[in-house]
């Protein structure tokens, strides 16, 4: 990999954008939180209809953040990943079929 001058360089661009988005998952500033949402009636579903509410918000509680921080955050995590993936993918596949 270092027979090229440059050819690191998205994988330490890629280092950069998952070390920014660590720190912005770990800095939570009050002032940046989302609101709750609010709780109008008790649910009155039953059998599957209630199983699938139910992981629908327990996937919510992790999928979706408290803090607008945390959401770019998040987007820094998996764009640096995807990007070290795509440059790692690349390093193996042959030096013909190549495309950076």
């Amino acid at each position: 990999m270092a027979d090229a001058p440059g050819k690191n360089t998205p994988l330490i661009a890629a280092a950069a954008l998952v070390g920014t988005g660590v720190l912005l998952r770990q800095w939570k500033p009050t002032l940046l939180d989302l609101p709750d949402a609010k709780k109008k009636r008790p649910h009155l579903d039953r059998g599957v209809s209630r199983k699938v509410r139910k992981a629908r918000d327990g996937v919510a509680k992790l999928a979706l953040p408290s803090n607008m921080l945390n959401s770019l955050g998040n987007s820094l995590l998996v764009l640096g990943s995807g990007l070290a993936l795509l440059r790692l993918a690349d390093e193996v596949v042959d030096e013909n079929e190549r495309l950076f």
